[in-house]
């Protein structure tokens, strides 16, 4: 018996569809009695194929997983015919190729022969043949569009620099919001699907489209230039999507600085929810480390969730202060121009960040969960997103080895604790404008690394950076004390917020009538 539903959606009935399903849908249709949108009735022999009726038609529809394909009407297709021409669609549609046409010819083909299923089906859809592997598709083509992305991604990583870069490039053209087309011919992938994508991603930022374009553009222009016969574009006269596909974006400066409380707030629930994103894996003691590190310090994420303890050194004028150092190459991702930079972490600040039992035996400071790994300026995002209700895209069976699924929704923490939505650059701006109105702008400048003291990046510079013989001539040019007035201002400022933010939320959790918040755990 169909379900009863609400205005604006189908009633579902699931049966074994026979030729009584037709005269029910004709009688349904003449009568005026199909409510709502329609009905549908789905067949419990063959999966995904639907009799779709409304208050007009009744049509023949195959549901899969990436797409739903109209086979044809009622009138046109009987049960048997629609069995059959379900079976072929879903096999072409697996094969990367467009049904519509021989769905189609399949359509006159059984006009034409009185109904005759077999002999229709025997002219309109050509012989089947052995599917091609994914290897030998990649190997001598033509392409689908989940080929292209693995093969310019083998090409293009590898000439990206080191850093955060190669992750955030691959993610883009990994983006969900193409997976829809992860089977399709390049050769056939069409203005309307591009800007499909494009739109997609555009509606959640504006800027990740414009960079998804760009980065799709060069990937299609590089498939069409160097790899024609492989992709599949040989025979193309000129790369359309070059003058068609494009998005205008002028990107605006963030000025959002979030204020102390908001900060410590954001320390103190990732604290006290520890399982984020519907899995059973905690947080883990290196993120949240990290999560620490990044608001006492305010260092760029590159940077600072790949500090090696090996280049950690007591400060021996001031003790208990330990010194971290970055060589150029780290402080700017990769980039050979870079300048080495070193900031000096007071007694307290080292220890509350000491307080989560990290492996010690990882070279890094802030080590993942993956062995010999560090945290990493992605993972660091993600976990603001799981904090914010937004989970990590999953897989998409059947759709490619790469495809991914929409990025879903849970509690959103950030709106819970009113905190506004930041990232951890934003910290640069909070400490700046706080150090000026305690008159020390110029150690923020200096802690922040926003100005050159001295010409760096030489070969005498990092060697300065890594051995000890020269260290107190290097620490006196990083210009440590004026560096340390700062850090003693600003971290004394965040734990005194957090301490005041920590009575706040127990105090809160108490009252009657509120669910208690689990435990704080170490760090608080």
């Amino acid at each position: 018996m169909a379900q009863n539903v609400s205005r604006g959606t189908y009633s579902r009935e699931r049966v074994r569809l026979g030729p009584e399903h037709l005269r029910t849908a004709k009688a349904l249709i003449k009568g005026g009695r199909v409510v709502g949108r329609g009905v549908e009735f789905a067949d419990t022999r063959t999966a995904g194929l639907i009799l779709r009726v409304t208050p007009n038609s009744a049509n023949w529809l195959l549901k899969l997983e990436t797409a739903t394909v109209r086979l044809g009407s009622m009138e046109a297709l009987s049960v048997d015919a629609a069995r059959e021409a379900a079976a072929r669609a879903k096999a072409d549609v697996k094969a990367g190729r467009s049904p519509k046409a021989e769905l189609a010819l399949f359509a006159v083909a059984l006009e034409h022969s009185g109904g005759d299923v077999a002999l229709s089906a025997e002219a309109a859809f050509p012989e089947t043949l052995p599917e091609q592997s994914g290897e030998d598709r990649r190997r001598y083509g033509p392409w689908r569009w989940c080929d292209l992305v693995d093969e310019f991604l083998a090409h293009k990583l590898p000439r990206l620099k080191v850093g955060r870069w190669p992750a955030q490039y691959e993610g883009l053209l990994r983006h969900p919001a193409f997976s829809f087309m992860s089977h399709y011919p390049v050769a056939e992938v069409s203005l309307d699907d591009l800007t499909k994508a494009r739109d997609a991603i555009r509606a959640t930022s504006a800027s990740q489209a414009a960079r998804a374009v760009a980065q799709g553009k060069e990937m299609l222009s590089w498939a069409w230039g160097e790899e024609g016969p492989r992709s599949g574009l040989k025979d193309l006269e000129f790369p359309w999507w070059e003058k068609r596909w494009n998005l205008r974006y002028v990107s605006e400066p963030r000025e959002h600085a979030p204020r102390l409380d908001e900060i410590v707030r954001t320390i103190l629930i990732a604290e006290r929810n520890l399982q984020l994103g519907g899995n059973s894996l905690e947080t883990t003691p290196g993120t949240l480390a990290a999560l620490w590190a990044l608001v006492l310090t305010a260092q760029r994420a590159g940077a600072l969730t790949g500090t090696r303890r090996a280049t950690v050194r007591p400060w021996t004028e001031r003790p208990g202060w330990m010194v971290w150092t970055w060589t150029g190459h780290e402080m700017k991702g990769g980039r050979a121009a870079g300048r080495p930079h070193a900031i000096p972490m007071p007694p307290e600040a080292v220890e509350r960040i000491s307080r989560f039992e990290v492996d010690e035996d990882s070279p890094f400071l802030f080590p993942s969960r993956v062995e010999g790994k560090h945290v990493t300026p992605v993972g660091i995002t993600q976990f603001f997103d799981r904090l914010r209700g937004k989970t990590k895209a999953g897989r998409v069976a059947g759709n490619g080895r790469n495809a991914t699924a929409p990025t879903t929704r849970k509690a959103d923490l950030f709106e819970q604790h009113d905190i506004r939505p930041w990232v951890p650059h934003d910290l640069r701006r909070t400490m700046t404008a706080f150090l000026e109105g305690e008159r020390l702008g110029g150690a923020a400048s200096a802690i922040l690394a926003h100005k050159a003291h001295r010409a760096a990046g030489t070969p005498d510079e990092e060697r300065e950076l890594m051995q000890a013989i020269t260290l107190r001539h290097y620490f006196r040019g990083q210009r440590l004390e004026l560096k340390a007035a700062g850090m003693e201002m600003w971290i004394k400022a965040i734990l005194d917020a957090y301490d005041e933010e920590a009575l706040k939320m127990d105090r809160a959790a108490s009252v009657p009538g509120r669910a208690k918040r689990p435990a704080s755990r170490p760090g608080t």
